[in-house]
């Protein structure tokens, strides 16, 4: 079932981008883990600063604050970060070590106390493991190998040990810490299925949103360029119009014959379309532009005026 969630999770987000989604919500969560490490280990100290070796608590404790110090400055490191690393796989490791170390450092305690101190104490330090454990369910369930990091070591080594010691009680002990372990190693895989799932609506959620940002774009881009061609065909609307109306009134000015026109042979009357017969000039200054300045030609000067001698040979 995890492989088909992570296939499907893979193919709906690119790996690399998945990778530092889950990275970034792995060091998001460290924060409540590393105060409550602390705390934890701070109790521990007071209440059986009596009861076990004092070499052997300070020594454990210093190692303890170490880890939980070199986890802060990785947080703080990332934190300072402007973006995601590129490369998530270096950070899920050195995380991943420092979450181990940890784990480790609890499960050291718990063995030292199972054969330095009474049943009742043991049974004490093995409610707060199991609280620690439970709490790396909620912190680190986004990475299920990071979860066993810290798990198996702090409640693995006690529950074998109990096992092992051959007491009824520690047996019946043992079989409680190996099943709770199993209990919660299965929450924490179904948990992360969870988180897979969550990482990958919202990453689509996100790209969804990216695309129709992306289209609004192309859109008022678009509704731009309408507006631009709009306009553009207004105005060569109107030019065209403005050219009809110069060629209009240009037509209107010009009059041209054309055609057969009948006239008479003798007094060169024209007959118009409606049959009346009218002198040439007036119908040629009717049907164009032309107009008429009357004078006598050479020829008729002599023919009508001999006695004039008007036009010189």
């Amino acid at each position: 079932m995890m492989g088909i969630i992570k296939r499907r999770t893979m193919e709906s987000i690119p790996e690399s981008k998945f990778e530092k989604k889950r990275l970034k919500t792995l060091f998001r969560q460290s924060y409540v883990a590393l105060p409550g490490n602390l705390l934890v280990a701070a109790c521990i100290a007071v209440l059986f600063r009596q009861k076990i070796e004092p070499a052997f608590l300070n020594v454990w404790l210093i190692a303890m604050v170490l880890v939980l110090l070199s986890r802060l400055i990785l947080y703080l490191k990332y934190r300072s970060l402007k973006e995601v690393p590129l490369h998530p796989k270096p950070w899920f490791m050195m995380y991943g070590i420092s979450v181990f170390a940890n784990g480790a450092l609890w499960g050291i305690f718990g063995v030292y106390i199972h054969y330095s101190v009474p049943l009742a104490y043991l049974s004490i330090t093995l409610i707060v493991l199991a609280g620690l454990v439970a709490a790396s369910v909620a912190t680190n369930a986004v990475s299920i190998p990071i979860f066993f990091g810290f798990a198996f070591p702090a409640l693995l080594p006690i529950g074998v040990v109990l096992l092992m010691n051959g007491g009824f009680e520690q047996v019946i002990l043992g079989i409680l810490v190996i099943g709770y372990l199993a209990l919660l190693t299965q929450s924490a895989i179904q948990l992360n299925k969870v988180i897979l799932k969550s990482l990958t609506y919202r990453y689509e959620k996100l790209q969804l949103l990216d695309d129709l940002q992306k289209e609004k774009f192309q859109v008022m881009e678009l509704n731009a360029q309408l507006a631009l061609d709009i306009e553009q065909r207004k105005l060569t609307e109107k030019e065209k119009e403005l050219l009809i109306r110069k060629l209009q009134k240009a037509l209107n000015e010009v009059k041209t014959l054309s055609g057969l026109i009948p006239i008479c042979a003798q007094c060169k009357k024209v007959r118009d379309d409606k049959g009346y017969w009218s002198q040439i000039e007036s119908y040629i200054h009717d049907h164009s532009n032309a107009d008429f300045s009357h004078s006598i030609c050479p020829d008729c000067v002599k023919k009508l005026y001999p006695e004039m001698d008007i036009y010189n040979d």
